[in-house]
């Protein structure tokens, strides 16, 4: 269906006549006399019964006239969503992460986008780094927020924050009292650390440093995520070590969190993406306001 025509159509019902719908298009009569009459040809239906100079709609003429001011609209919103899209107002961001990610960074990023794009829809897929890798090279995800780093010629990564590991201590552990830890001072520490599923991460700087500082780890324990492991602790299963965004939680559910000193371990949160994938206006809009709350966080993390 042609929609200008239809435009037109909708413009005659409306001013009641062919002249006065001529000026509210700024056009002569002759000429949009002729289209309408062309649009009845094209649509193989009589829209007008015309009584003199009189203009009166028939029954399928009452029915397109509804059916096309709808389709009108639809046209026009269609027509403002895909500007908005391709400017990254509007649309759908599919992001994989890391549950600290989640739990830390993408409130503010929301609260964010609601205020500024609020026509931004977010699909938010949370896991460890293997499972974010495969949803992003199936296309099921955009962006990857990991805390390993990805080392892939097919992947893109950047750093979006840099915080301090911070040490997770038993309630009344000897070690609580002190202001900073040193890493030799856990010799005799049972340690509850989380196993990285792709690349390296805490786990493997941890018992790096232990080695450096002349000892192996006693490790008794491996587990997947921060929280339960946290929880480990309360019970005086052990210490383990956090990113220092976990002390934004402020809980006294959790155990005493305390620095280290000698060495001051830090973990990096790293955006990852597809090399040659095309990304769109949303998705870097999204990044934008991302990497804009995380650099106002580093200040908070490294508190």
């Amino acid at each position: 269906m042609n929609l200008h025509r239809l435009h037109c159509f909708i413009t005659v019902v409306e001013e009641g006549s062919i002249t006065k719908a001529a000026t509210a298009l700024q056009m002569t009569q002759p000429p949009l006399s002729i289209l309408i009459r062309k649009f009845e040809q094209e649509l193989n239906v009589t829209l007008f019964n015309r009584l003199g100079r009189s203009l009166e709609l028939t029954p399928s003429g009452v029915f397109l006239y509804e059916k096309g001011k709808e389709l009108l609209d639809i046209s026009e919103n269609t027509e403002k969503k895909l500007v908005e899209f391709h400017e990254g107002i509007r649309g759908t961001v599919k992001l994989g992460c890391t549950t600290s990610a989640n739990l830390f960074i993408l409130p503010n990023v929301f609260k964010k986008i609601q205020k500024e794009t609020p026509n931004i829809v977010t699909h938010v897929r949370e896991g460890n780094t293997s499972y974010i890798l495969e949803e992003l090279r199936s296309h099921k995800i955009d962006i990857g927020i990991v805390r390993t780093s990805v080392r892939a010629e097919d992947i893109h990564t950047s750093t979006l924050l840099t915080e301090p590991l911070l040490l997770a201590l038993p309630p009344n552990h000897h070690l609580c009292e002190k202001d900073s830890i040193n890493i030799a001072d856990l010799k005799n520490e049972r340690f509850l650390l989380n196993t990285t599923s792709y690349g390296s991460g805490v786990a493997d700087d941890v018992i790096e440093a232990c080695q450096k500082s002349g000892f192996t780890p006693n490790v008794v324990y491996w587990g997947t995520e921060t929280l339960p492991t946290l929880m480990m602790v309360m019970k005086g299963a052990g210490i383990c070590f956090v990113p220092s965004c976990f002390k934004l939680l402020n809980s006294p559910d959790l155990p005493v969190l305390r620095p280290l000193a000698n060495p001051m371990l830090q973990t990096k949160l790293n955006i990852i993406t597809l090399k040659d994938r095309y990304m769109t206006s949303i998705s870097k809009r999204f990044l934008a306001i991302t990497e804009e709350v995380a650099e106002k966080m580093t200040s908070i993390f490294n508190d």
